[in-house]
């Protein structure tokens, strides 16, 4: 029986800063990013914060923020980019959990954090999709309380997901999207932000931007990239991906190394 080859719903990736300086920005994923050493220094939520090693950083989806060396030598760290719909399908009413604080040193979560970062990629899904219970789970013993969304707002969320997916090279309008799943742009947009962190609008151009990154990782040029993942042109890709990543794609490329995609049998996860 031929292996079923699945994307999983997360990506791993480690980096050494030493000069380097993110500008503020924002994406529509978690990221939790493990000090490995020096200090890290990063702005979030009204406040300067400040993780060492030890602690994990936790970015919300779609909350603004930058990072920088907080002290000489600069810092390093393991990271996981994580969607948020990788959480949600395992908590109760499909909610997201937050961490208003950004930096945590609680046991449960860095153990969680560690686990899902030294999965072998030749691991079976049903052990990725384990690592991501448990991370959720220890999200929950942090986090505030969840806004709940009925099935019914899933279902329609996912729909929207998959047709964006689908459909990102073209572009999607909110008129389809409203033909689609037969809410108005408003509902869809509340009910959106509730279990994807985001609006449709920077869903599509995240999406865009997974295809860029990983056009990068292939050593493609930057200009073909950008026409096929449905960017106008470079120019308009890389302002997308400083505003996601707070670095020029050129940066992206000699800082960020980022694990391949791991290939999994017998199971999918959903």
């Amino acid at each position: 029986m031929p292996e079923t080859q699945i994307s999983l719903p997360y990506q791993r990736f480690h980096a050494n800063i030493v000069a380097t300086a993110f500008a503020p920005h924002r994406h529509d994923s978690y990221v939790f990013a493990l000090t490995t050493r020096g200090v890290q220094d990063f702005d979030y939520r009204g406040s300067t914060r400040r993780s060492q090693p030890g602690a994990v950083v936790v970015l919300h989806p779609d909350e603004l923020h930058d990072g920088r060396p907080g002290a000489e030598g600069g810092f390093g760290y393991a990271g996981l980019s994580i969607l948020p719909e990788a959480l949600s399908q395992y908590r109760p009413g499909g909610g997201l959990p937050f961490l208003p604080g950004g930096v945590s040193r609680d046991r449960v979560l860095i153990n969680a954090v560690r686990a899902m970062l030294d999965l072998s990629p030749q691991a079976d899904a049903v052990e990725h999709e384990s690592a991501l219970i448990d991370l959720a789970l220890a999200l929950d013993r942090l986090s505030d309380a969840p806004i709940v969304a009925s099935p019914v707002s899933r279902a329609v969320v996912e729909a929207a997901c998959d047709h964006i997916r689908t459909h990102s090279a073209r572009g999607v309008s909110l008129d389809e999207l409203e033909g689609l799943t037969g809410l108005d742009r408003w509902q869809l947009s509340r009910d959106f932000r509730t279990l994807r962190g985001t609006s449709p609008a920077r869903y599509l151009t995240q999406r865009r931007l997974d295809q860029v990154r990983q056009a990068i990782a292939g050593g493609d040029r930057l200009a073909d990239a950008a026409q096929d993942a449905g960017f106008v042109d470079q120019a308009h890709m890389s302002r997308h991906f400083k505003a996601a990543y707070g670095i020029t794609p050129g940066q992206f490329a000699r800082t960020i190394i980022q694990d391949p995609a791991p290939s999994h049998r017998h199971a999918v996860l959903h």
